[in-house]
């Protein structure tokens, strides 16, 4: 055999001995998952890319979501925020310095401790906002910090942590530096376990120190199927893979969300959007060493107690009616509805955790009236006749008046779910938006229960009073804007930027930038950031007031101007250019001062 021979011959021979070799010792990514810092394997956890083998088109429909970069170490893949150099201050006493050394995230943060480096160790969120963790151990074990400025993705830049929560001005820079391994952990991650190392009760809440990790960064397969170890181990022939397909049992070794009963769906998202505590108080150390006890499959109340506005500790989370107005409180909302408890709605009724828009998890006919109309047939059959307004407008949209955008969270105003029927005078008792005069912000909540009566021949109760203290007959948009709480605020501040100029008169487009205008100077950071954008919408005047409050001199001179171009032909319940009554409407905010952490 000539020399070229023996080559062809050893090349031959080497091509299934190299397929062996990358078998055996090449990159296993179920490993390196498994490898990385915060994961284990304990309790049946077996990781997400253990599911992609015999589940590409599920792995890869979950992959896409903002599910699965809830919580990412950091990299130049991972990281959001412009850490390029730049300066960032918040008060007049620290500064911030944003860069990076390689691989490596840093902030540089010059206070009265002096200047140190804080290392990026692990990135939340990647959808509005990432938040930055920093790692600070002794031998003890470790804990993972919040530093104090996030990045806004909508907005391409860095906001610090106290203006984004929902709180009054306050530059005290340490205010929102939560610990990720007793607080975030529990529900942006899989399998979390936040594994305590000194005593809750006598260490100080700084000085607390864990050995955390989770079965997935992020929201994975597991956390809605349940641990999947034994499911792949009984899986693993392809025989017995072939048999499962075939046959209808279900699998006694994972969770199908979609075969569960009402309750049992219900609680596979509620385990998270469900804000909760341990049930009972005594399992409080179990989940602050091994994690929460709910499975999928469970009911969430057999393990926890869902969190609702009969506990006074939580009271500021809640509409004055028990109404959630937080994000994290869907459970919360849905369960206290009708289409759940006389109905069989579940959170899969509307979402789709492998399909639509990963804004939501959900397909756009589904942001529209087929939600509701998949079970209302009656009405899609003819909504003019159950709204009385245009089938194509606003006014016969259902969510806009069942679920109307009452919901604060990660500075962004969300929809209720909390399914029900407008109410003027339950409203403006709980000192809540109304879903009417939401659209109609020009108009009071004694007009609208006018308005309900007239239009479905109903009577609903007559308002005679707001929670906020305001005269029921000031226009609503109006007054929750001026005097409501901060929630309250928030939500018409951005109510205002959705008005339509084409359904209103140009004189309520005037009093409306007038009074964002007014806005401009609330002591709520958060609140300003609305009213500001809202302008920007309106055409009216730019000024960047979310950070810090604009200059007094500046907004009363633009005011003044507002209330001239606007003349006589403005109504007077308007309130434009009334300063007495605008001041008195700004000082009942005074019994409303509130500070909610999401």
């Amino acid at each position: 055999m000539s020399l070229r021979h023996l080559y062809a011959a050893a090349a031959l021979g080497a091509g299934p001995l190299c397929v062996l070799l990358v078998i055996a010792v090449g990159f296993d990514p179920v490993a390196h998952e498994a490898d990385q810092a915060w994961v284990h394997r304990q309790d049946g956890y077996a990781g997400s890319s253990t599911c992609r083998s015999c589940h590409p088109d599920q792995h890869a429909s979950w992959h896409r979501t903002y599910h699965r970069t809830m919580t990412q170490l950091p990299s130049h893949q991972t990281v959001q925020g412009a850490f390029d150099g730049r300066t960032l201050r918040h008060g007049a006493d620290a500064t911030a310095v944003v860069t990076r050394r390689g691989d490596t995230y840093l902030m540089v943060i010059d206070d009265r401790h002096g200047a140190q480096e804080h290392e990026v160790a692990l990135a939340v969120g990647s959808r509005r906002y990432q938040q930055y963790f920093e790692r600070v151990e002794d031998g003890h074990g470790e804990r993972l910090v919040r530093l104090p400025f996030l990045w806004h993705m909508e907005e391409q830049r860095w906001m610090h942590l106290n203006t984004v929560f929902l709180g009054p001005d306050d530059t005290d820079w340490d205010l929102h530096r939560a610990t990720w391994n007793e607080n975030c952990i529990l529900c942006h991650n899989t399998g979390p376990r936040p594994g305590l190392t000194t005593d809750p009760i006598s260490t100080p809440a700084t000085q607390r120190r864990f050995h955390s990790a989770t079965a997935d960064l992020g929201i994975a397969c597991e956390a809605c199927h349940g641990p999947g170890a034994a499911h792949a181990e009984r899986h693993r022939h392809v025989g017995a893979r072939y048999g499962a397909l075939l046959g209808d049992a279900p699998d006694p070794t994972i969770i199908n969300p979609a075969r569960l009963d009402q309750a049992a769906r219900a609680s596979v998202c509620g385990q998270c959007h469900g804000q909760r505590l341990p049930n009972p108080v005594s399992r409080a150390a179990d989940w602050i060493t091994k994690g929460p006890t709910f499975r999928p499959g469970d009911i969430l109340e057999d393990h926890a107690s869902p969190i609702h506005a009969a506990d006074q500790r939580f009271a500021a989370r809640f509409w004055g009616d028990g109404t959630p107005r937080l994000t994290a409180y869907e459970y919360q909302g849905m369960t206290r509805s009708p289409c759940y408890q006389r109905g069989t709605m579940t959170c899969g009724s509307c979402h789709d955790m492998h399909g639509g828009d990963p804004r939501g998890m959900i397909h756009s006919p589904m942001r529209g009236n087929q939600a509701c109309t998949q079970c209302h047939e009656d009405i899609g059959r003819d909504v003019a006749a159950h709204t009385g307004h245009d089938p194509g407008g606003a006014g016969s949209s259902c969510m806009a008046c069942h679920m109307p955008s009452v919901v604060y969270g990660v500075l962004e105003i969300h929809r209720s779910h909390q399914i029900e029927i407008p109410d003027p005078a339950r409203d403006g008792e709980a000192g809540r938006p109304h879903a009417c005069t939401l659209c109609h912000l020009d108009r009071s909540l004694t007009w609208s229960a006018e308005a309900m009566t007239r239009m479905w021949g109903t009577s609903p109760r007559a308002p005679h009073a707001r929670r906020d203290g305001a005269p029921v007959r000031t226009p609503d948009g109006i007054a929750s804007l001026l005097a409501g709480d901060p929630v309250q605020r928030s939500v018409y501040a951005e109510a205002f930027r959705q008005l339509d100029p084409d359904a209103v008169p140009e004189s309520f487009l005037a009093a409306a930038r007038y009074h964002l205008t007014v806005t401009l100077g609330d002591g709520y950071p958060a609140v300003r950031r609305f009213a500001s954008r809202s302008l920007r919408e309106l055409g009216g005047p730019t000024v960047n007031a979310h950070a810090r409050r604009p200059d007094g001199p500046r907004v009363r001179s633009l005011l003044q101007r507002m209330a001239t171009a606007s003349g006589k032909s403005t109504p007077r319940s308007y309130l434009v250019g009334d300063l007495r009554a605008v001041n008195q409407l700004l000082e009942l905010q005074s019994d409303s001062v509130i500070r909610i952490g999401e």
